[in-house]
């Protein structure tokens, strides 16, 4: 039994290999297609002009185009495929592959300046085909930003302090007469354990551990009182007078020891459950509530962009006025930009910085 266990281990990790070695093939690949596409299009806006080119090598300069679009969208899907894999989960994954889509979406505002005014069929095939490319990745970057953070939020949800790594009350199981009450005190989370409850000052005083830096899953005291049958006075102010002062240890101690502590984290996913849905929310009344507005903003800034580049070009790169789909389309990417990094913002104030 014991070698058929570790035979299916060993196809599992040979077959992770052989994905991770695919991955890895198909990034490269991917990534030099992307490159040779990329600079084969920019050569074609640089090269081909109107007056110094023939009605056949404009034709050729065209079907070429069609050619170096179809790499490019092969490429950028092999290289976005292909890195989602190797790198998922790292934290700039998304932002990455949204930077480059950018880069290559809005081609047509920079490249212009840069290559000199050329407005050809080809040109102009070339820059679609840029922003095709751009597009493409700029897709598998949001998919990617956005089941990343499904999944975070998910797992907070449902495990919150279990998904790190708790130094105090860790292996601790809930309690059988658990209480779970809704951003509740320390005593009315699931893992405050009723034999220490019964004995303990903080619970008698009403207050909480992580605002007295001082509880039962850390502070000795607290247990060695309770498993002496110490008597506590019922009454909160008295029994105030009975929560443990350990002066040996300086307040960022005490903090850090609450950062590690399973019912504060409880706690902090508590916070987590009830914020999430505020932003989400608020990120909705923000676009229904405002859309005019936000498309007045969006449609100011490319028009602001093109302008500045349109002085510093002389006026080579002309008035651009952006479509109605085009920009509804950068404000809808916009805003689930937002919305998910908002989301991460949210997870690390609470899980890494503790607020």
């Amino acid at each position: 039994m014991s070698r058929g266990g570790f035979g299916s281990k060993d196809i599992s990790d040979t077959f992770q290999e052989f994905l991770t070695g695919c991955a890895k093939v198909v990034m490269s690949l991917g990534g030099l297609a992307t490159a040779i596409s990329v600079g084969l299009l920019v050569f074609t806006c640089f090269k081909v002009g109107s007056d110094t080119t023939s009605a056949s090598q404009m034709a050729e300069a065209v079907r070429n185009v069609g050619i170096f679009q179809k790499v490019l969208v092969v490429g950028v899907l092999g290289l976005g495929i292909g890195a989602s894999y190797m790198f998922w989960g790292g934290e700039f994954l998304g932002a990455v592959q949204l930077a480059l889509a950018a880069a290559l979406y809005f081609a047509p505002l920079y490249l212009p300046s840069m290559l000199g005014d050329k407005s050809t069929e080809a040109t102009q095939g070339a820059y679609g085909a840029l922003q095709m490319g751009g597009s493409v990745l700029g897709i598998i970057g949001l998919i990617v930003v956005i089941i990343d953070v499904a999944i975070r939020v998910k797992q907070r949800v449902e495990t919150g302090a279990k998904a790190d790594q708790i130094k105090y009350g860790k292996g601790v199981k809930e309690e059988s007469d658990k209480q779970n009450i809704l951003l509740g005190k320390c005593w009315q989370l699931p893992f405050c354990r009723k034999f220490v409850r019964e004995k303990c000052p903080i619970y008698l005083s009403k207050r909480t551990c992580w605002k007295e830096l001082v509880g039962c899953m850390c502070e000795e005291a607290v247990i060695r009182a309770a498993m002496d049958d110490k008597p506590i006075p019922k009454d909160a102010l008295l029994a105030a007078n009975y929560i443990p002062q350990n002066n040996k240890l300086t307040m960022s101690q005490k903090k850090e020891r609450c950062n590690s502590c399973i019912i504060y984290n409880e706690h902090q996913r508590h916070k987590y459950k009830v914020t999430m849905p505020a932003v989400v929310l608020t990120w909705a009344l923000v676009w229904g509530l405002l859309h005019g507005p936000l498309i007045d903003a969006v449609t100011s800034l490319v028009e602001k962009i093109n302008h500045v580049v349109n002085v510093g070009t002389l006026g080579a790169a002309g008035n651009y006025k952006p479509p109605t789909f085009f920009v509804e389309s950068m404000l809808a990417v916009v805003m689930i930009i937002i919305l998910t990094y908002g989301m991460k913002l949210v997870e690390f104030l609470y899980f890494k910085i503790k607020v």
